[in-house]
């Protein structure tokens, strides 16, 4: 065995043994792009090996077939005990006790008995064929990992359904303060209005965002900030859709930079080609649409141009950390034209992380702010429910990719406790300032006021933990609110108690006291 672990590394294969003793079989260890899943992935299956197990590792893109493969090498796996499960793929070994397959060939071929399962990207388990492969292996007794960066599912539930435990390699912090990854320059503009746009599984609908980007711009001029901030520097952009991944790449070649153009269409042998080309810099920019957020790293790519806005978190997270790997000591840079660091926060912020669904509150929403009252409310609004006024959108040009005149600000790391103190600065300034209000007869100021400035002096939103303060209103507003929430909940099918819970949310108690 030539693998020497990382010190957290072993701590998380000392954390997933501790979990087996104990009688735990379906864990999730969740280490941030950089921190080496794939490493204790074969760490961990050459010394089931050794005591005898039979091991599948099962991943979705050919890269991390191979990559596993050399991986299991270097941990001391011999390749007479490893079979790949891949079409046309030479090393077929069907009776090896190491198997590492392709989820989309092994759903069409016979099981092999296993004793430890391990699954990549695993905040895929819940579709349907990774689904059926756990449960059924699970049901056989075996030990299920899985492995993943962004612990998300796209349509806010949880992963509780497959996983018991939720094991957390190591932070964002602690891998560049050790020097593992490397924190990036985050530049951002401001968020994009796609009101109307519609939302499923999590995120945008690809041909409704098609058709909203093609009358709204774009902050910032694409190839002038990449000029400006990250020339000659090897490049992934991530674009909307294929239509617009072209002409990114076309406009930087009649700018005079070496760009290319790669999506799911693209052949085999041509897509290997152009990345390496873009590895040995005859090309400085690959633009792509839905191929390079996964199963992707080259660690000589060191910037990002994100041109496509996002409600997921975790494909934020996965484009993002296709960046973040050191080489040569290069910063690291994110030009992000599609306003998702605004949205989602810095990919270097630590994160707190769960099984559970996630709560539908306004930290998970798409957010806007309405310029005649302040109120903060749903993007998917077209008339703010506050003041009545309408959200107007934006005319542009007739084709994807339109882009605005504005400048991307570059977005500073700034410690959480700080901005937890400036957030509740923010808040005792809104109280003082009700109270004004309220000695002069005036309607006092909607809680997003908080959100407001604090968007508007740091140019992200405020950390976990940061609540919007109680609603202040008269008791016949509230009445109002709460004859509302019920019948929301009656439409939805929901629970009696979820209108309750909505309302102590939003005015900081019970209905009770304002219920005749």
């Amino acid at each position: 065995m030539s693998v020497v672990l990382r010190p957290y590394q072993d701590r998380a294969v000392q954390a997933l043994r501790s979990h087996i003793r104990a009688g735990r079989r379906r864990l999730l260890l969740v280490a941030p792009t950089g921190a080496g899943k794939t490493v204790i992935a074969s760490y961990v299956m050459a010394r089931a090996h050794e005591r005898g197990s039979r091991v599948l590792f099962l991943a979705h893109r050919r890269e991390l077939i191979q990559q596993t493969w050399r991986k299991l090498v270097d941990a001391g796996s011999p390749t007479s005990a490893m079979g790949v499960i891949m079409a046309k793929d030479r090393r077929s070994n069907p009776t090896a006790p190491i198997q590492v397959a392709s989820v989309d060939t092994l759903r069409h071929r016979e099981r092999p008995p296993v004793d430890l399962l391990i699954i990549d990207e695993a905040h895929r388990s819940l579709a349907r064929t990774y689904l059926d492969l756990a449960s059924h292996y699970a049901e056989q007794g075996a030990t299920v990992l899985g492995l993943t960066a962004t612990p998300y599912r796209a349509d806010g539930g949880g992963l509780g359904e497959v996983y018991d435990v939720l094991e957390v390699v190591a932070t964002p912090r602690q891998l560049i303060d050790d020097g593992f990854i490397v924190e990036p320059r985050v530049f951002s503009g401001g968020r994009i209005d796609l009101s109307g746009v519609r939302i499923r599984r999590g995120d945008y609908v690809e041909r409704d965002l098609a058709e909203a980007m093609n009358t709204t711009k774009l902050v910032g001029n694409i190839v002038d900030h990449w000029s400006r901030h990250a020339a000659g520097m090897r490049t992934v952009a991530f674009a909307v859709t294929v239509e617009h991944s072209r002409q990114i790449a076309e406009r930087f070649v009649a700018a005079g930079v070496p760009a290319e153009h790669l999506d799911g269409e693209t052949p085999m042998a041509e897509r290997d080609a152009i990345l390496a080309r873009l590895q040995a810099g005859e090309t400085l920019v690959v633009s792509n649409c839905g191929v390079l957020c996964e199963g992707w790293d080259q660690p000589a790519v060191k910037c990002a141009i994100l041109a496509r806005p996002t409600k997921s978190t975790g494909l934020y997270l996965q484009q993002a950390g296709r960046i973040l790997r050191p080489w040569k000591d290069q910063r690291a840079i994110i030009l992000d034209h599609a306003g998702n660091a605004l949205m989602h926060g810095l990919p270097q912020d630590d994160r707190v992380f769960s099984l559970d669904p996630a709560k539908k509150n306004y930290e998970s929403e798409p957010l806007k702010v309405c310029q005649e009252c302040g109120a903060v409310v749903s993007s998917g609004r077209r008339i703010c429910p506050e003041c009545g006024s309408t959200f107007g959108g934006g005319e542009g040009e007739t084709f994807v990719g339109v882009e605005s005149d504005d400048e991307l600000i570059e977005i500073h790391p700034i410690p959480d406790h700080e901005l937890t103190a400036a957030w509740d600065e923010l808040v005792f300034r809104w109280r003082q300032l009700n109270d004004r209000r309220a000695s002069a007869g005036r309607d006092p100021m909607k809680p997003g006021w908080v959100w407001h400035q604090f968007r508007e002096r740091f140019h992200r939103r405020p950390p976990t933990g940061c609540r919007l303060p109680a609603e202040i209103a008269t008791p016949e507003r509230k009445r109002e609110a709460l004859s509302e929430m019920i019948a929301t909940a009656r439409e939805r099918g929901y629970r009696p108690g979820w209108a309750v819970h909505r309302f102590r949310e939003r005015f900081g108690h019970g209905p009770e006291e304002i219920r005749s």
